[in-house]
Order: C-alpha cells, then sequence, then structure tokens
C-alpha cells in the first residue's frame, strides 16, 4: 500500500516538473519577445519624432516595468528567506557534524 502511495506521488512530481519545464521556459520566451516588440515600437517612435522634428525626450521612450508587489508578496519573501535561513543552519550543523 505505501509503495502504491509512494509511486503516484513520485509520479505526480515528475509529471508537475515536466509540465514546468516544459511550458516555463515558453513563458519566459513569450516575456522576451513581448520586451523586443515594444522596444522595436519605441524606437519606431522615436525615428518619427526625430523626423518631424519633435522635442526629444528620452522618458517618452523608456518604457518602465510594473511593480505588483504588496503587503502579501512582501511577508511571502520574508517567509521564504527565513526558511532559506533556517536550512542553510540545519545543512551546515548536519556537515559539520558528519564524521569522516
Amino acid at each position: 500500500m505505501k509503495n502504491k502511495i509512494i509511486k503516484y506521488v513520485l509520479l505526480s512530481v515528475v509529471f508537475i516538473f515536466l509540465i514546468l519545464y516544459f511550458f516555463g521556459g515558453r513563458i519566459y520566451d513569450y516575456k522576451l519577445t513581448e520586451k523586443k516588440v515594444l522596444t522595436e515600437e519605441q524606437i519606431k517612435k522615436f525615428e518619427e519624432d526625430v523626423k518631424n522634428g519633435i522635442e526629444i525626450d528620452i522618458n517618452d521612450y523608456i518604457i518602465k516595468d510594473k511593480d505588483y508587489s504588496n503587503s502579501i508578496t512582501k511577508i511571502n519573501g520574508e517567509i521564504s528567506n527565513i526558511i532559506e535561513l533556517g536550512f542553510k543552519k540545519v545543512f551546515e550543523q548536519i556537515l559539520n557534524n558528519i564524521n569522516v
């Protein structure tokens, strides 16, 4: 019974990993392509402004990334840092107490 549960858990983990591995890369590629398209649009806008003799300000052509952070994401970041610090200390203690 335990072997079947372990088998299904491991298969689920591998399946989830494969999904994230394949689709995660595509999402990243899409974000890079989106930035490239926006940059090309800003270059065209700049060239049009130069042709028309409009006063040029660099801030008109820079696209600022939006900050979607809020109190929940900040708390999650702090919790993640605490967990990371805890794991680091535990593994340091384990590795220091190993007699080779």
